[in-house]
């Protein structure tokens, strides 16, 4: 009777227990969504946001500099309003709208890299939880993670955007200043310069 009453005993201890614990669990719970709320569409959207402003002013400058070259070039071939030119005009452009379509994607990759970060960060905080029971242990570092996850990262500059090849006449025509022997335009169809005759290299 007295083992069976003991029995009895250690199994509503360990009810006891394991409700205590369940309810450990639910308080760490609610301390993890509190912690985390603020990871809802409008950060992701935000983190996003946070990349084109980012990205986006430095694909500009690097678009600005290469008219800025591809201007320079053809006038030095006298070549500004060729067909040339538009043709020159027209690559840039579509490696531009290209470019800033890339920058979107990534835009959109950061956001969702925020995203998984934030989801996998909560499922190991709700198993360390589940593990221990511990509840100042998840409050504490849910707490930490959170606010680490919060921080805007680092992003990596913009490489080279644009292809070298608006600026593929231009530096013929300064290679054949140099060396009378070089092609020059030739290589590419058309006369030499120099001598006054830039001015009516094939306008159209």
């Amino acid at each position: 009777m007295c083992g069976g009453g003991g029995g009895g005993d250690y199994a509503a201890q360990a009810r006891a227990d394991e409700a205590a614990r369940q309810a450990r669990i639910r308080e760490g719970m609610g301390r993890i969504d509190q912690s985390f709320k603020g990871f809802d569409e409008s950060f992701y959207k935000g983190r996003e946001s946070a990349y084109l402003n980012y990205a986006n002013p430095q694909l500009d400058q690097q678009f600005k500099q290469q008219q800025n070259s591809l201007a320079y070039n053809l006038a030095r071939a006298g070549l500004t309003a060729s067909s040339e030119a538009a043709r020159n005009a027209g690559e840039l452009q579509r490696q531009f709208n290209l470019a800033r379509s890339t920058v979107a994607g990534e835009a959109k990759n950061q956001s969702n890299q925020a995203r998984q970060q934030v989801e996998q960060n909560r499922s190991e905080l709700v198993n360390q939880l589940n593990a221990t029971g511990d509840t100042q242990l998840a409050a504490n570092a849910s707490l930490t993670r959170a606010n680490n996850l919060a921080q805007t990262p680092g992003f990596s500059p913009l490489g080279q955007i644009f292809q070298n090849t608006t600026g593929l006449l231009g530096n013929a025509a300064q290679a054949s200043m140099w060396d009378k022997n070089a092609p020059g335009l030739s290589a590419y169809g058309f006369p030499k310069t120099g001598g006054g005759s830039s001015s009516t290299i094939v306008k159209t």
